[in-house]
């Protein structure tokens, strides 16, 4: 297994922890397929917390069964966390980190209205060699003026 990748059992703990509250920065939730409810990835919301307050905050998403993707549970979940973050929590801005190689994500985030704002060069080590992470973000007000699908 590449070293990048978590096991079901470990994010299932993890999420045990969370329903327990034991970390304010961050609310993690299990994606569930509608049919089967089975356990098919996970989803996050980070918050930055160096000003006391939550303006902004990073978007996870991960499905974790590759013979769920590219059936729209991405679109689905990350058009759910942007409700939470701006509608819900009236965050200013959220952020998207991944690989560089991982063109799905960016097309996700940039179908939802995410903008590029950089690459960090060899940022995330894994399978033994250094990659490049690709930041987009995404402002309230850009969110607002988005046309609703």
């Amino acid at each position: 297994m590449p070293d990048h990748v978590k096991s079901m059992v470990s994010i299932e703990a993890e999420m045990e922890k969370d329903l327990k509250g034991e970390d304010p920065e961050v609310r993690r939730y299990m994606i569930e397929e509608k049919s089967s409810a089975k356990a098919i990835g996970w989803s996050s919301i980070r918050f930055h917390t160096w000003a006391r307050r939550y303006h902004n905050a990073d978007l996870g998403l991960c499905i974790g069964e590759k013979d769920k993707w590219g059936k729209g549970y991405g679109t689905e979940v990350t058009k759910l966390l942007l409700v939470e973050a701006f509608e819900q929590l009236n965050l200013h801005k959220v952020g998207w980190w991944t690989f560089a190689e991982n063109k799905a994500s960016i097309a996700l985030a940039k179908k939802l209205g995410f903008k590029e704002e950089g690459r960090l060069q060899e940022q995330i080590f894994f399978n033994n060699q250094f990659h490049d992470s690709v930041v987009l973000g995404l402002l309230k007000s850009q969110y607002d003026k988005r046309p609703r699908s």
